[in-house]
């Protein structure tokens, strides 16, 4: 899978050999609506652009998530036993422009169809096929407070709610079903102009996760605190005249697992790349983008390795 993987990543990285095309001034955040007819700046997730005031943006992303193996002390190894999970989901995102610098959110994730060999971690080693399961779902508020001539920041504040139902604690993250609690997120996008239409895209990102309490399967009481989570990100997008080509390396980090004060799971950190291929316009009179976007592990610790592959449709319209 990786060779497939790296071959699409060499496709992509030609385009950066381009022509470069015209790009307008961006002064102030009132600018956004015409810097929207870039497909670079349809990609609203990942930097600090904000939609204009009235605006709606709505995206659905097709995603065939897989995981089979983590990584210990930097290298990736097959899990013992065996535990294979292979997700197809449709996640749904809706922006909407409070003002020209407050950006409302909401990001629903639905795992259609989910495969798990758990191996090791079940009594009965099997396949599971899993049907239609809403994840966890999040709330987001981006407000977009500095905007100079060649860079601009925003800050990003979310929940995310205990919606999801995961089919089990072994593939609850890699299946983007959610873990089922309560987290608060806090986030920083800022971005660097390069040249005419080219930039850098920086990020960070806190996830506070709470405590909860549940009962196992004999009756007991079980306090879990999940890790916190951080992550890091160093991006690059490159415009031309009707796509957009962007990558970043990313980092994160999670804190140890906890039940009962008990630590069940080390602390983890990934290494990992993130592409996107942005294609067409996101404004208002033309109203349609296309993404394709890959997401690969390279290394880490006790982490697992999984790879996203995914398709994504995206508009805009006051």
């Amino acid at each position: 899978m990786r060779k497939n993987i790296f071959i699409l990543i060499f496709l992509w990285m030609g385009a950066y050999l381009g022509p470069v095309g015209s790009y307008a001034e961006r002064q102030t955040s009132f600018q956004w609506e015409y810097l929207l007819e870039k497909p670079s700046w349809g990609m609203i997730e990942w930097s600090s652009a904000t939609l204009p005031k009235g605006f709606w943006y709505p995206s659905f992303e097709f995603l065939y998530v897989h995981n089979e193996s983590y990584f210990s002390s930097g290298r990736e190894l097959d899990y013992p036993g065996g535990r294979d999970s292979t997700s197809y989901m449709i996640t749904g995102r809706l922006l909407y422009g409070l003002s020209n610098k407050l950006t409302l959110g909401v990001y629903i994730p639905v795992v259609v169809a989910q495969k798990v060999d758990s191996g090791l971690y079940v009594r009965v080693p099997g396949v599971k096929s899993g049907t239609s399961n809403v994840g966890d779902i999040g709330l987001l508020f981006k407000y977009h407070f500095v905007d100079r001539y060649f860079w601009s920041l925003a800050t990003e504040f979310g929940t995310t709610l205990p919606t999801g139902k995961p089919y089990n604690e072994v593939t609850a993250k890699q299946a983007g079903t959610g873990d089922g609690q309560t987290d608060l997120n806090f986030g920083i996008r800022g971005d660097i102009l390069l040249a005419e239409e080219s930039f850098i895209a920086l990020g960070t990102d806190f996830i506070y996760q709470f405590k909860r309490e549940y009962r196992d399967t004999l009756g007991g009481i079980i306090d879990e605190k999940l890790g916190n989570v951080f992550k890091t990100d160093l991006g690059f997008v490159r415009n031309f005249k009707n796509f957009g080509v962007g990558g970043s390396l990313r980092y994160t980090w999670w804190q140890a697992n906890k039940k009962n004060n008990v630590v069940i799971s080390d602390q983890a950190d990934l290494f990992h790349l993130f592409f996107r291929l942005s294609i067409g316009d996101a404004n208002p009179e033309k109203q349609g983008k296309l993404d394709f976007f890959l997401d690969f592990p390279l290394t880490g610790k006790n982490a697992p390795a999984t790879y996203v592959i995914g398709i994504g449709i995206k508009s805009i319209f006051r």
